[in-house]
């Protein structure tokens, strides 16, 4: 900003020394010019006197009569009774002539080089020139305090901005000299005190909607822990054991929420996404429960792809997809994990179709038949850890989630 001030200044003085110093210049060259013909005028008419005085008492007409009045290199022509006498040295090259005024008969022509009519022009251009430069000075002089009292509040303000909603933000007045800037610091200072509320509230809510909820979970997991006692056949007792896996998992899936709100700037750590992916997949519930609606899961991932990312990040993710690969989709579902131009690649695909979703506007909340979330926090999710969430196939829903690459991590898995 203080840069564009400092040019925009620098332009406006300079035109307005170019539109008011040529004319300046050009009517100080015509008045010098003007005094210059005056000056040789008022010789000329000396000149003609001294001869007329000489012709009325008889003196011989030479040069020494009017040498006083004649400078070097500059002459006089004489014309009296038709006879015209040269006193003095014609110049050479360029020169001006000056008539006397009306003397009679008797007519003085000063001839003088032309230069004399420019003697003092130079000095004229030459004072232009120094008083340009003077005013352009000064215009950068206040041009650069102008531009520091207004450039350093917005510089700060701009600072302030940064950190509005956080603790660091300083809600001093920026300045109490330039009014606009002052009444910015007031909105930014209410717009800071809306946003520290508004936190406050979704931080007591998410505490609350955690708390409220690990209690009941609790609970359920004891009754089913009391079940899981009281079973008298296997069956049972896988059905309680598998039932007190997803109690765990959704304790789990609260806390990773909880801790991804809180802190969303946290720093993912490297792990191997191929075996995250195999043992959620294969050793979980997914394929059971595909096989209960018919369809098959088929998973091709091994060990060694290793990425940045949060394990139940990864598990969160895939659950998002593979529900919605089984509410919507068709055939048989692919899950697959490569490494491939810096990211590790895991995709979910079916035979199903997106329908008239586009593949931006499907991960907008409420779009679907469904409630429109899953796959809204499926990709915050992703972004949260660096990666993201794409849709690369509508004809045959291909769901591919990107996590960074670890240094280190080589070929495909």
């Amino acid at each position: 900003m203080r840069r564009r001030l400092l040019r925009s200044t620098l332009a406006i003085a300079l035109v307005a020394v170019v539109v008011l110093g040529l004319p300046l210049g050009v009517v100080g060259t015509a008045m010098l010019h003007q005094r210059a013909d005056m000056r040789l005028e008022r010789r000329a008419d000396a000149v003609a006197l001294r001869v007329a005085r000489a012709e009325s008492a008889g003196t011989p007409l030479r040069t020494a009569l009017v040498a006083d009045l004649l400078p070097p290199r500059q002459a006089v022509q004489v014309t009296v009774d038709g006879r015209t006498v040269v006193l003095g040295t014609l110049p050479s090259g360029d020169v001006t002539r000056v008539t006397s005024g009306d003397g009679g008969p008797l007519r003085a022509t000063l001839v003088a080089p032309a230069a004399v009519r420019s003697d003092d022009v130079g000095t004229v251009w030459v004072a232009i020139a120094g008083l340009a430069i003077l005013a352009l000075g000064a215009a950068v002089a206040l041009a650069s305090v102008q531009a520091r009292r207004l450039a350093a509040p917005l510089e700060e303000l701009s600072r302030r901005v940064e950190r509005v909603g956080e603790p660091t933000y300083d809600d001093r007045p920026v300045t109490g000299q330039v009014p606009e800037i002052d009444r910015v610091q007031v909105a930014l200072n209410e717009a800071d005190t809306r946003l520290a509320e508004l936190i406050r509230r979704e931080r007591e809510f998410t505490a609350n909607a955690s708390h409220q909820l690990r209690t009941p979970l609790t609970g359920l997991r004891m009754r089913l822990e009391e079940l899981r006692a009281l079973a008298d056949g296997p069956a049972m007792t896988g059905e309680a054991d598998a039932a007190l896996v997803q109690v765990d998992r959704l304790v789990t899936t609260i806390e990773h929420l909880e801790t991804a709100g809180r802190r969303p700037d946290t720093v993912a750590g490297s792990i191997d996404l191929g075996a995250v992916v195999t043992a959620h997949v294969d050793g979980g519930r997914w394929p059971a429960v595909f096989g209960e609606h018919g369809r098959d899961l088929v998973v091709s991932s091994s060990s060694g792809a290793l990425g940045r990312g949060n394990p139940e990040t990864v598990r969160q993710i895939l659950d998002v997809l593979l529900q919605n690969a089984l509410d919507h989709g068709a055939g048989v579902a692919h899950v697959a994990t490569t490494s491939a131009s810096g990211f590790v690649r895991v995709r979910v695909a079916d035979d199903g179709d997106v329908g008239g979703a586009g593949a931006q506007q499907i991960f907008g909340r409420g779009v679907g038949s469904g409630r429109g979330i899953g796959l809204s926090v499926a990709r915050e999710l992703a972004r949260r850890d660096g990666g993201d969430l794409q849709l690369l196939d509508r004809g045959t829903t291909t769901f591919e989630a990107l996590f960074p690459a670890d240094e280190g991590s080589e070929g495909t898995a």
